[in-house]
Formats: structure tokens, C-alpha cells, sequence
């Protein structure tokens, strides 16, 4: 994540639109996400993920998805530029939000399953219980 937040701060240059309208508005709306994903990332470094700044991190990546429709960034080839940029980088921010929540889903079972004695298949592996029947 920290590299997606590296990129929405510098991409809008190594790609070469200007910062004038419409990709004026495609490049607030990379810092605005890129400020939130970095912020995240860096939180996520000093301590454990946590679902909120999945969902945070699924939602900035939904706003750059939708920037290119809200702000109608244009029909020029800088406009095209930034269209891609925020739909790949939206796209790409929203896959790694939806992995990290069903990896936290699927840990969030185990450690459930473990806490009740419960199996993989649902049976019960308490104290004298055979593990294999």
C-alpha cells in the first residue's frame, strides 16, 4: 500500500498530465486517496490491521474509481491518462482492501474455531474427544 500511495503522489508527473482542469481535479482526488492510503499503511506498520482501515482503504480505492465519472475529467490525452491512472490504481486498491478483509474473515474463523473446540469440518476435538474417528 505504501507503494500505491508513493505512485498517486508522483504518478500524475511520471505520466505527464497537467495540473490544469480537468486533470487538475484527477490529481486532488490521487493526494486526497493517496494522504488516506498512506496514512494507513503506516498506521498498519505500528500496529495490527484492523477492518476499518480495510474498509477505509476499499473506499478510496471506489473513489478513484468513480473520480473519472463524478468530475468528467475530459476527452484529451491527458485526460485519457488520468482516466486509466485512477481506474487501475482504484481497481488495484480495491482488490488488496477485499483480500486483506476475507484473509481477516478466514483468521477471524480459525481463531473462533480454535476458541470453541470446533474442527475444520464442525466436530467437536475437546479434551478425550479421538481427532481422528
Amino acid at each position: 500500500m505504501l507503494l500505491v500511495s508513493f505512485w498517486l503522489f508522483v504518478g500524475a508527473r511520471v505520466i505527464g498530465y497537467p495540473f490544469t482542469e480537468p486533470s487538475g481535479d484527477a490529481h486532488l482526488a490521487e493526494i486526497l486517496v493517496g494522504v488516506v492510503v498512506f496514512l494507513v499503511a503506516v498506521a498498519r506498520l505500528v500496529r495490527p490491521r484492523g477492518r476499518g482501515s480495510d474498509l477505509l482503504v476499499l473506499v478510496g480505492g471506489s473513489c478513484l474509481i468513480a473520480a473519472p465519472y463524478l468530475f468528467g475529467y475530459g476527452d484529451t490525452e491527458a485526460a485519457d491518462a488520468a482516466r486509466v491512472n485512477d481506474l487501475t490504481v482504484g481497481s488495484v486498491l480495491v482488490l488488496l482492501a477485499a483480500l486483506s478483509l476475507a484473509l481477516a474473515a478466514r483468521t477471524q474463523r480459525r481463531v473462533g474455531n480454535a476458541l470453541t473446540g470446533e474442527g475444520a469440518v464442525g466436530e467437536h476435538i475437546g479434551p478425550g474427544a479421538d481427532p481422528h474417528p
